[in-house]
C-alpha cells in the first residue's frame, strides 16, 4: 500500500509540476484579460471552469495560480532547506555553546504556531513575493535545523566517519563527503512534508489578503476574491479549492511513501 501511495503521489506531483510549468507558456485565455460581457458565466465548452466577476477565464487563472503557488512554495522550501542545513550543521559540529544558542532559538520559534508566526512577519516586512518567500523560509527553517542536527549527531559517531577523522579528514570534508550524503533520506522526507505545509501557509496568507497580491492569481487569493460573490458564481471558489486539495494530497501521498 505504501508503494502504491508513493507511486500515485509521485505521478500526481509530477503532473501538477508539468502542468504548472506548461501554463507559464500557454493557457486557454489570458488569465489577466477582463471581459465585462462574460462576467459570472457558468462552466461551459467556451469556459470550462466558468468566469469570475471580471469575466476572466477561471481555468486559465487556476493553471496560472498553480504555477505561482508552487513556484513560491518551492522557492521558500529551498531557502528554508539551505538555512536549516547550515544552522543544523553548525549546531551539530560547532560545540556545546553554539548548539545551545541555536536550539534555544529553534525551540522558541517552534513554540509559535506557523500561521501566527507568518502573520507577524508579514506585518513587519514589505509586500511582495520576495518577502512572502522569506517569511515562509523563516517559519519552516527550524524544521530542517532539528532534522540535520539530530541526524548529524547520529552519523558522526559511526565507524567510517571516525575512521575518516583519524585519517586526517577536515571538518568540511567530513560534513560534505561523509555526513550530508548519508542524511539525504530524512532530509528529502522532511522536505516533502514541509512542502505541503508551505503550500497551506501560502494559500492561507493569500486568502487573508497578505500573501500574493493582485493582479497575480494564486489559489488562495482566488478563493479570497470569490467569497464576495460566492452565491452568484460558486465555481470561482470551487475549482481553485479542488486544485489546492489535489496538490496537497499528492505531496502527502508522496511523503507517506517516502517515509515507509
Amino acid at each position: 500500500m505504501r508503494r502504491v501511495q508513493f507511486r500515485l503521489g509521485l505521478a500526481l506531483v509530477l503532473a501538477a509540476t508539468l502542468i504548472s510549468a506548461f501554463s507559464a507558456f500557454y493557457t486557454p485565455y489570458d488569465p489577466y484579460e477582463m471581459n465585462q460581457a462574460a462576467r459570472y458565466e457558468a462552466p461551459s465548452m467556451t469556459h470550462v471552469f466558468g468566469t469570475d466577476n471580471f469575466g476572466r477565464d477561471i481555468l486559465s487563472r487556476v493553471l496560472s495560480g498553480c504555477g505561482i503557488s508552487l513556484g513560491i512554495a518551492a522557492a521558500a522550501l529551498a531557502a528554508a532547506l539551505a538555512a536549516g542545513c547550515a544552522l543544523g550543521l553548525c549546531a551539530a559540529v560547532g560545540g556545546r555553546y553554539i548548539d545551545s544558542v541555536i536550539m534555544l532559538a529553534v525551540n522558541a520559534l517552534n513554540s509559535i504556531p506557523a500561521v501566527l508566526a507568518a502573520l507577524v512577519l508579514r506585518s513587519v516586512l514589505p509586500d511582495g513575493n520576495s518577502s512572502l518567500i522569506l517569511t515562509m523560509a523563516a517559519v519552516f527553517a527550524p524544521v530542517f535545523v532539528r532534522v540535520v542536527r539530530n541526524e548529524t549527531a547520529l552519523v558522526r559517531e559511526l565507524e567510517y566517519v571516525q575512521h575518516a577523522r583519524i585519517q586526517g579528514a577536515g571538518t568540511a570534508r567530513i560534513v560534505f563527503v561523509h555526513i550530508l550524503p548519508n542524511i539525504r533520506g530524512p532530509l528529502v522526507s522532511a522536505a516533502v512534508i514541509v512542502m505541503t505545509r508551505v503550500l497551506l501557509i501560502e494559500s492561507t496568507l493569500s486568502y487573508l489578503g497578505v500573501g500574493v497580491q493582485p493582479p497575480l492569481p494564486s489559489l488562495g487569493r482566488m478563493m479570497f476574491d470569490a467569497q464576495s460573490y460566492l452565491f452568484t458564481a460558486p465555481w470561482a471558489a470551487l475549482f481553485p479549492g479542488i486544485a489546492l486539495v489535489l496538490i496537497i494530497v499528492s505531496f502527502n501521498y508522496l511523503a507517506e511513501g517516502l517515509h515507509s
